[in-house]
């Protein structure tokens, strides 16, 4: 299947890419919005993070196809203070964030992110990561679903 950036274009323009910048695309995804930025680097650089792994094993020969000027960071963006200073990188030019579930995750039923496939609640971005779905679902009580629907869900039903 080929995966078709949204508002690939309009981001790219607002983003204005300098070719000696230094960019962060926080969710790599499948490389689209990654490739164009990088396509405008001539001696800039570019960090691309995911905690999908299937995603960066994806998306490297896209980009290795382009140039050599950017690293793939399997790791969450809220750990993007520390592991740009350990490459070195005090500031960057711009950050760009298609926060959300991508298409092929729910593509791919054995992910458990979609109800269209008989399949396993899943839902993990990390697939090295022990805690699934299901087993938040099915291990924890109802105090402590409540709790996290109300919490992050920002349900006000949640006790029901």
């Amino acid at each position: 299947m080929e995966h078709k950036s949204v508002l690939l274009d309009e981001t790219i323009d607002l983003l204005d890419v300098k070719p000696d910048g230094i960019y962060v695309d926080c969710t790599l995804g499948r490389g689209g919005h990654s490739s164009e930025i990088l396509r405008r680097l001539k001696t800039g650089h570019l960090y691309a993070f995911d905690m999908d792994q299937k995603a960066i094993d994806e998306s490297t020969p896209r980009l290795e196809a382009i140039s050599d000027r950017f690293t793939c960071i399997h790791a969450p963006f809220d750990e993007l203070d520390s592991v740009l200073d350990s490459f070195g990188v005090g500031k960057v030019d711009g950050i760009l964030m298609d926060l959300g579930v991508s298409s092929p995750q729910f593509d791919d039923g054995a992910r458990g992110f979609s109800y269209r496939e008989d399949a396993r609640l899943d839902m993990r971005m990390d697939q090295d990561q022990a805690l699934s779905a299901w087993d938040v679902v099915n291990a924890y009580t109802q105090e402590d679903l409540t709790r996290i629907l109300k919490l992050y869900g920002e349900e006000p039903f949640a006790g029901k």
